[in-house]
């Protein structure tokens, strides 16, 4: 049995921390303006919102989800309440391995960075230099490290999940998220968010099954997946026309397979 937590975080630029970094380097900082650029560190920004997605691969190939939470800064008010309940969800789940796309260039910095701030711990998932047997998954995969492997080049989420034939429209504005500024944009941005990680899910199970890892029947798993979470977000998400049709593509695919074989 493989227990899984797919995470992903959103995080907008703190100015005042910025400020505070160009009062220290006012030179380097006026110089890089000067070209029409404005220099932001890593350390300059905060997690606004941040989502957990758990499932259960059986021995029996049979796939669970066992639930979705998600946490904005709206709901719970201010990062330190996102980040601890983010660490919290992970650590209460010992037994399951935690999954990020490009979590250890962005997720772990920025969630290792405000436990630091506040006083968190960081559940033993997501701690650095975890030991593990030889053939193992790690406690915290990023998926996207994996594939890059030995080469030189990155690929995005959206590249991957189109090349799975996954509708375009699911990964539209997946690379320009705003800090939101309305009601109406935070209950979009959860929506986002928890979207997020159920499309790094679908993109890990495939990587899993190829490695012999799981062995689930993928058109089965994307349509489940699908499924749930458009009972989740309703018929208002500009992502539901498209989870729809990935829906109507895997039940077709589901029906020839099952015609193929009989």
């Amino acid at each position: 049995m493989l227990r899984l937590t797919f995470i992903d975080t959103e995080s907008a630029w703190d100015e005042y921390l910025h400020e505070d970094y160009r009062a220290i380097d006012p030179k380097g900082v006026a110089k890089l303006e000067r070209q029409g650029r404005k220099r932001h560190n890593q350390a300059c920004k905060r997690i606004f919102a941040a989502a957990a997605l758990d499932i259960v691969i059986g021995d029996d190939r049979t796939m669970a989800i066992e639930g979705l939470s998600a946490w904005t800064e709206r709901e719970h008010g201010d990062e330190q309440a996102i980040v601890e309940g983010l660490l919290d969800h992970i650590r209460f789940r010992p037994d399951h391995r935690v999954v990020t796309y490009g979590g250890l260039a962005a997720e772990l910095p920025l969630l290792t960075l405000a436990a630091m701030q506040y006083g968190l711990l960081l559940p033993d998932q997501l701690r650095a230099n975890k030991r593990i047997r030889h053939g193992e998954m790690r406690p915290h995969m990023d998926l996207a490290l994996e594939l890059k492997g030995q080469g030189r080049d990155w690929a995005h989420l959206s590249e991957i999940g189109l090349r799975m034939g996954l509708p375009r429209d699911l990964f539209t504005g997946k690379t320009e998220v705003d800090l939101p500024q309305t009601s109406q944009d935070w209950i979009e941005m959860r929506r986002h968010v928890s979207c997020d990680v159920v499309l790094t899910a679908m993109v890990t199970l495939a990587w899993l099954r190829v490695q012999g890892r799981i062995g689930i029947d993928m058109p089965s798993a994307l349509y489940q997946l699908a499924d749930w979470f458009l009972r989740r977000i309703g018929d208002e998400s500009p992502m539901t026309p498209p989870l729809a049709n990935l829906r109507i593509q895997m039940a077709e695919q589901i029906a020839r397979d099952f015609d193929r074989a009989a």
